[in-house]
């Protein structure tokens, strides 16, 4: 029998007390802090229930029983009992990656300074930090009470418990991104609890259900999609850290062996890294014929990079019906599309390239050719939202096949940014023009894309748009066509900036290469002419500028997905990476 929720009108705190009471001994989490089943650490519901109680109670006796506080924890198991003790307490969460390292640290500081939290709960390795952060905050900043938690914080004193009293908001989510302009995205209750209605709906209900993350849990698609789903849902996860999958990502594929994975989820370049980088002896270790659902998002979705991994991992039982490409953000909490369940493939539409940048989608005439382009579907709209493709100037509902601005509207969507009475009005609450008969009011997303048969298809960013001689090129597609150029190249990124020569936009690309500063010197002729020549033939347009630098020269955000505008930031200031012995980033 399936192992019902409590009602919709509690919280997941609830929902993980009614898991402890109804099945208190069920796997709720194992966690694997070497990122190898070398060595486990299982929870059950009833474990991780004690240890929440545990921290909120910790929590109580310091006199926090409101407020925001900062966790800030390493990803494990004792990050989960931090995140729920701390909304059991009645405080609101603010998830945020320890400040371990200048770039983490600057995004810590920044997340202080914006919600002003009471609290902060971190590692005691940096208790000697806390003078220098506090040095760091800007003037006026308030000092937040210090936690170090010891392993005796996750025992519940000596005394009664605390009530659970879970009080909005929930959380403040911050997005992935630069360090300058955090934006905290206030989550209720029911927007975490919505997110985990719609993933159940689409996801289906499965009896031997096995999940497994190595995601940020301080990001949406990893605290969002992963953790809360699954306590909410009822099966166990298997976690390991980001940083194992990172330095080697045989681990995560080694994990969905070992413990019979049936679901799991990924942004696109862990796919593509996971096919560039596995060996053949690993690749013969493996057994992924259990995955039946993998999930794909949180950057644009590549049909060449699906093929890839299927192609690497067939071999060992991969069935390439198991992806379901989606589409989602923070501001929605998370989920907006995925794959139908039904669908045992992945849907992919050849497009008219010349339509396409002139807004419209229209499928091509010769599937494949060279004036055709490849789009993979994000599937269908989460149960009970909505979606409308609008144009961002005219702010009018668009046909199905024209291409605009996403707009969403559901009990996903958020409550607006921490502290920004207007750009939450003009992001949360916009209305579409002509008199539209839905929702009251809508998310722009800043994402464009079309409709198609019922299903979206999800094109780029707005503000990343490249307009060239009155044709709209998306990043993603010419940054595909860099790298099927050469295979020494990884993490494109390209923008457009004003062209010295002429009065107009000319694009820019900045690429990272794989080898040393004197491989890329034997090969940067040939890279550059093999770079153009392909941008060229599939674009129509000749790269002005083209900057190759070592592996970091491409700035990314914390889940992996590439900062265009920073980057192009950094290209415009000269303060890219570059290889010493590389010619000057403006070489035509």
């Amino acid at each position: 029998m399936r192992p019902l929720p409590p009602s919709a009108g509690s919280s997941l705190v609830h929902v993980l007390r009614h898991r402890a009471q109804e099945t208190p001994d069920r796997l709720a989490f194992r966690f694997l802090p070497d990122g190898t089943s070398d060595h486990l650490i299982d929870w059950t519901y009833r474990e991780l229930a004690d240890r929440a109680d545990a921290v909120a109670a910790r929590l109580h006796g310091r006199g926090l029983d409101g407020g925001r506080i900062v966790l800030a924890l390493d990803p494990g198991l004792d990050y989960v009992a931090g995140l729920f003790g701390i909304m059991q307490a009645g405080c609101t969460a603010v998830p945020c990656f320890p400040p371990f390292g200048r770039r983490a640290t600057a995004r810590f500081l920044s997340v202080l300074a914006d919600c002003a939290p009471r609290a902060v709960l971190t590692d005691p390795r940096f208790a000697g930090q806390v003078e220098q952060f506090h040095e760091q905050l800007p003037a006026g900043a308030g000092r937040p009470q210090w936690i170090f938690p010891e392993p005796d914080f996750y025992q519940r004193p000596d005394g009664a418990g605390v009530p659970l009293r879970a009080v909005e908001p929930a959380l403040i989510q911050y997005s992935s991104g630069s360090t300058g302009d955090p934006k905290g995205i206030v989550l209720t209750h029911e927007n975490l609890l919505s997110n985990c209605r719609v993933l159940d709906a689409h996801m289906g209900y499965e009896e031997d259900r096995i999940g497994c993350s190595w995601l940020p849990p301080y990001h949406d698609m990893g605290l969002m999609g992963t953790i809360m789903l699954a306590v909410h849902g009822g099966w166990p996860l298997v976690m390991l850290s980001p940083i194992h999958f990172v330095q080697d990502p045989y681990r995560w594929l080694k994990a969905i062996t070992d413990h019979k994975v049936t679901i799991s989820v990924g942004p696109n370049f862990a796919f593509d890294l996971c096919a560039q980088s596995i060996g053949d002896e690993e690749v013969a270790t493996l057994d992924l014929s259990t995955l039946r659902q993998v999930f794909c998002g949180s950057e644009p979705v590549s049909g060449n990079t699906m093929e890839r991994f299927r192609e690497r991992f067939a071999p060992v039982g991969f069935d390439a019906g198991s992806f379901i490409p989606c589409f989602g953000l923070a501001e929605a909490t998370l989920f907006v599309s995925g794959k139908p369940e039904a669908d045992d493939r992945i849907r992919t539409e050849w497009l008219d390239k010349d339509a396409l940048e002139h807004g419209r989608a229209r499928r091509a005439p010769h599937p494949g050719g060279a004036d055709a382009v490849a789009v993979v579907s994000c599937g269908v709209i989460a149960e009970n939202h909505e979606v409308l493709i609008v144009g961002p100037d005219s702010l009018a509902p668009l046909a199905e096949g024209e291409i605009g601005e996403i707009w969403v509207s559901g009990a996903n969507v958020a409550a607006g940014y921490l502290g920004r009475p207007e750009l939450s009005a003009s992001t949360f609450g916009a209305r579409p023009a002509g008199g539209h008969s839905g929702a009251s009011a809508y998310l722009r997303t800043g994402d464009l894309g079309f409709f198609l048969d019922g299903e979206l298809f999800v094109t780029g960013r707005l503000k990343d748009l490249i307009v060239v001689s009155g044709r709209n090129l998306h990043p993603q597609d010419i940054e595909h066509s860099v790298l099927r150029a050469h295979q020494d190249l990884r993490r494109i990124a390209a923008f457009a900036v004003r062209s010295e020569a002429r009065d107009e936009e000319e694009v820019v690309l900045v690429a990272e290469f794989r080898g040393t500063a004197a491989e890329f010197g034997e090969r940067e002729k040939e890279i550059l002419q093999r770079v153009r020549a392909a941008v060229t033939e599939d674009h129509g347009v000749r790269p002005g500028r083209v900057h190759i630098g070592p592996p970091g020269t491409v700035l990314m955000t914390t889940s992996g997905k590439v900062r265009r505008r920073d980057t192009r930031k950094a290209y415009l200031e000269g303060t890219l990476k570059a290889f010493p012995a590389a010619a000057p980033a403006g070489v035509s």
